[in-house]
């Protein structure tokens, strides 16, 4: 048998159809319920399927609870963005207990992310209540800051040289820190920017970037990275809340590039990494409270081998034979690394003994304190899904992920005899797609490609961004539709190097878009 062409290899309208639904095929086997999904929902209208968003089901025995959980949120967001922003907030999600838990904390840039917020930001722009205007992210920042699916680190852009192949890598933190986890990671300085700054300007002399591109890249650089505010937050994950706040109006304008010509005002974009939300919420309500279940869930000794049992080999959780995962939490090592922990006779133990951590109130409470460890993705949606009952619009992963850990938290309860918190959690909405995966803003390069678009192509480029475009635009394409350029980049984010068939990475979005007809959609 031949080998499959290199990726971008002149192709068939029907063999690039063919590769993209044995790519599917692929993911739908690592994660069933998105294909479930997407058999279900796939040929909606985009618009209508994010209108569903907004229907939040009730939760009678959870809606009690959730004035604690948005009391922090409260909290942490007049922290970082001013007591006006806190409440208004905090108001929202009052009214409407809907999240966003599909972003990696990050700035709003890569596609993934990136158009997640646009599409869950649709029904929200419109909505009719004036305290209903923000799209509320928490975020992970349980990820490196090197992630390639979202890029922490840095800045991604296209350089406008050869199509769609000049995608730029601009990094801000120092090297050292690629590594370490963005929720640990300290702030970058004026110098750090200064230096990515410099980097602009050698790219453009060695030809990288299209003529007069380094001048608005640094001017918006300084603008939204170099500000006060900013450099003088106290760690990373604070710094990119504040970029994210100024920086997402930028992205949306009319063809000549000014801003605030929408005719609705763009809701404003609330990033509060989880990790913290969570870790505050466990100091203040549950640690100490020996009544409380999330207590119980971290300290009871006899839920310990049902938490083992119940969520073994559900992702974002563990595995003991697969050797992957963490018991709840993650610890940090010297470097800001994340170090998997295992359960061992009462303790948290790293798998070389350096951090060992014993499973009371008082060490867990020091060490979430000190930042020696964080909570773990599974402890994320017990404590804002399942406890508190917060609807989470969720990635391609995550819509899967969750519902798997709904139903393990489910039975785990009957087990324990805990009936009603197991009758409780039934109305927890957890097959929610919100927009992770799909496409919706594009650019049109140089050699006239179509590709997915990041933010700061979206802010440099003088086409139609308004965000009233994107509306328009999800009434015209289905769901199907606009993941359909983004599946080779799924299939990379579910399958290792090792594992990946390179059929299935020898075609390229702008391929997709040709093949599918997407292009004269988009630009109709």
């Amino acid at each position: 048998m031949e080998p499959p062409p290199p990726p971008g290899e002149k192709k068939s309208a029907a063999q690039v159809l063919n590769v993209m639904e044995k790519i599917k095929t692929a993911i739908w086997e690592k994660r069933p319920i998105l294909g479930e999904i997407m058999q279900k929902h796939g040929g909606k209208i985009l618009s209508q399927y994010s209108e569903d968003f907004m229907d939040v089901n009730p939760a009678p025995g959870l809606d009690h609870r959730k004035p604690e959980l948005i009391s922090m949120v409260e909290e942490l967001v007049t922290g970082r963005l001013g007591a006006e922003v806190g409440k208004g907030v905090a108001r929202q999600l009052t009214k409407l207990p809907l999240v966003s838990t599909a972003d990696h904390h990050s700035i709003n840039q890569h596609p993934f992310f990136l158009n997640a917020e646009i599409i869950s930001g649709i029904p929200l722009y419109e909505h009719p209540d004036p305290e209903i205007n923000y799209m509320i992210a928490f975020s992970f920042a349980s990820v490196s800051v090197n992630n390639q699916s979202g890029f922490a680190r840095g800045l991604l852009f296209n350089g406008g040289i050869n199509g769609s192949s000049n995608l730029i890598k601009l990094p801000i933190l120092a090297d050292k820190y690629k590594m370490s986890v963005v929720y640990g990671c300290k702030p970058y300085t004026r110098e750090d920017l200064t230096k990515a700054e410099n980097e602009i300007l050698k790219k453009e002399r060695a030809g990288l970037l299209a003529h007069g591109k380094s001048e608005k890249i640094l001017a918006t650089m300084e603008e939204l990275l170099g500000s006060e505010d900013v450099l003088h937050a106290s760690n990373f994950c604070s710094q990119l809340t504040r970029i994210n706040y100024r920086y997402w109006p930028k992205l949306f304008h009319d063809p000549k590039g000014h801003t605030g010509v929408q005719s609705h005002k763009v809701p404003d974009l609330i990033y509060l990494d989880i990790e913290t939300l969570v870790t505050q919420t466990l100091l203040r309500h549950h640690l100490s409270k020996s009544g409380s279940l999330l207590h119980r869930v971290l300290f009871d000794p006899a839920l310990r081998p049902l938490l083992l049992k119940h969520f073994e080999g559900i992702p974002g959780a563990f595995s003991a034979p697969g050797d992957w995962g963490t018991f709840l939490f993650w610890g940090f090592d010297e470097k800001g690394h994340r170090v998997r922990l295992l359960l061992n006779e009462g303790r948290l133990v790293s798998r070389d003994g350096v951090i060992d951590i014993e499973l009371t109130p008082d060490a867990i409470g020091e060490a979430l304190r000190n930042k020696k460890m964080l909570p773990s993705m599974l402890t994320s949606y017990l404590t804002v899904s399942l406890y508190y009952g917060m609807k989470c619009l969720g990635g391609f992963c995550q819509v899967h992920d969750l519902t798997l850990c709904k139903e393990a938290w489910k039975q785990l309860l009957l087990e324990i005899g805990e009936t009603s918190e197991a009758e409780a959690i039934v109305p927890v909405q957890t097959k929610e797609l919100g927009g992770d995966g799909l496409v919706l803003a594009y650019l049109r390069t140089a050699t006239g490609n179509t590709v997915p678009a990041n933010g700061f192509d979206m802010i440099l480029d003088e086409a139609d961004t308004s965000f009233d475009h994107y509306v328009a635009l999800s009434k015209r394409v289905t769901l199907s539709e606009m993941m359909a350029p983004m599946l080779p980049e799924m299939y990379t984010v579910l399958y290792s190097e090792q594992q990946r068939d390179l059929e299935l990475l020898s075609i390229t979005p702008e391929q997709i878009f040709e093949a599918t007809g997407l292009r004269s959609k988009l630009t109709a």
